[in-house]
């Protein structure tokens, strides 16, 4: 995809440079509240909440850096849950109301947004969108800054094309549906797995990103398939260690009888790869808050910044290489 640029010009005239800017807010501060007109720049951070150890990672790398003292004031809106976007959309008028200098969003489905983002730009307030996209033009939000959901997927494609150069039947557990990351992580995993021509899927299933709905699934597949599966692909880490755990109590061998990949990078998930439950972790880098900061930094002084921001991520593939990772700290 190419890098597209542009500029929020109007929203960056009245910019004051970072340097001249005071203390940085409460990360907890309330939706609603009045914003203080003391030089301090506003973000409205629209986000997901607690979803799993990702996502409180890559929002905890966030608060981090806007809460730090440099000239931020941070004003945190988790959705009600994963999953209600209702509580988003209101949280995003809210933030337009109040005039914030910049919105964060994280929606928690694609599509939906076209008059919030349409508003936010009425009002001048440049939109960033940090790891999942919308279904919306590019023109109503400056960049998007995420890992390569379908570079990630591609990876684990790759994997199990050359640890499988026979095919094999496979089964995905899929995030919540209706997400633009569900859809570039199959369409990634699928270009490779697809071309080679001998791999044949046994079905899909969305296990809302959860451990338990994860194993709920998979016991039942693999009743219905009499076992006979040797991948599952599980486009989460929490989903991952849920196959395990089915792949077990259905008298299997986790990792022997049937390789598991996922996607993310959790330190629970590098350690079930060091222990052999798990075959294949492709990371999904959640520790990109330097970068959101310096889009909104560079945003809001009037540079222009590329439209589509991938963040680097890495690969393990062997009890070893989680090993190693888990030593480094990479896990989260």
């Amino acid at each position: 995809m190419a890098l597209g640029r542009r500029v929020w010009g109007a929203v960056a005239a009245g910019a004051l440079s970072l340097g001249l800017a005071g203390c940085a807010g409460d990360s907890g501060d309330e939706v609603g509240v009045e914003p203080v007109d003391d030089g301090v720049r506003t973000v409205g951070f629209v986000a997901v909440g607690p979803e799993g150890g990702w996502r409180n990672a890559n929002e905890q790398a966030i608060k981090d850096f806007f809460t730090g003292g440099f000239g931020f004031d941070l004003r945190y809106a988790p959705a009600a849950s994963p999953s209600d976007q209702q509580s988003q959309l209101d949280a995003f008028a809210t933030f337009v109301d109040d005039a914030v200098d910049v919105i964060l969003l994280t929606p928690t489905e694609a599509s939906g947004w076209e008059e919030s983002l349409q508003r936010a730009k009425a009002a001048e307030i440049p939109v960033i969108l940090v790891d999942r996209g919308v279904d919306a033009g590019e023109d109503l939000y400056v960049a998007r800054i995420a890992p390569d959901n379908y570079r990630v997927a591609y990876a684990v494609g790759a994997w199990a094309v050359e640890t499988f150069p026979e095919g094999a039947n496979y089964f995905v557990l899929e995030g919540v549906p209706g997400l633009s990351v569900v859809t570039e992580r199959n369409e990634g995993f699928e270009a490779i797995v697809n071309a080679v021509g001998n791999f044949t899927k046994i079905g899909a299933q969305s296990a809302s990103w959860k451990t338990e709905d994860a194993k709920t699934v998979v016991d039942a597949v693999l009743a219905a398939n009499d076992n006979d599966i040797q991948l599952i692909f599980a486009q989460n880490d929490e989903m991952g260690l849920g196959a395990a755990q089915a792949v077990a109590a259905a008298g299997l061998v986790p990792g022997v009888d049937v390789k598991i990949a996922t996607i993310d990078g959790t330190t629970g998930a590098l350690g079930a790869l060091a222990a052999g439950d798990l075959s294949f972790v492709a990371q999904y880098n959640p520790f990109f808050g330097d970068v959101v900061f310096d889009v909104v930094t560079k945003t809001l002084d009037g540079t222009t910044v590329q439209s589509n921001i991938s963040v680097e991520s890495s690969t393990f593939d062997s009890p070893e290489a989680a090993q190693a990772a888990l030593d480094a700290g990479l896990g989260f």
